[in-house]
């Protein structure tokens, strides 16, 4: 496994899919049960800030890739596109718990919110 990409709809219970997809490209990464609990929940709690925010989401996207010693996972929201007044929300739980469960976490977002999550994770290229 080099790549992998997965879309699902947003809504909660698709959550677990992405959950269940990471535990596989884990162990595909060589990484430790330890680092795969680890990306799991990085998983869950990335998928519940992309999906709760104030402009609707319709579907998310997931991308893995393994090179270089590093697996990196990149989530994003796919938001609808009618403009509409948003109130700001705070990330900054959201960032230090996955910062404590990724070597590298980066968010993206605007006034909406946040529509992209990259995390990295240290691997074994296979």
């Amino acid at each position: 496994m080099n790549k992998m990409s997965l879309t699902v709809p947003a809504k909660d219970e698709w959550g677990l899919v992405f959950h269940s997809a990471l535990s596989a490209v884990g162990v595909l990464a060589n990484l430790s049960v330890d680092m795969i609990a680890d990306l799991r929940s990085a998983s869950d709690e990335a998928f519940e800030l992309l999906t709760h925010q104030s402009r609707p989401v319709h579907h998310v996207e997931m991308d893995c890739e393994l090179k270089e010693g590093a697996l990196f996972v990149r989530m994003s929201a796919h938001r609808a596109e009618a403009y509409q007044q948003c109130e700001p929300m705070d990330p900054e739980v959201a960032h230090l718990i996955l910062g404590a469960l990724a070597t590298d976490v980066r968010l993206e977002g605007d006034s909406c919110g946040i529509y992209s999550i990259n995390m990295t994770l240290p691997a074994v290229d296979v």
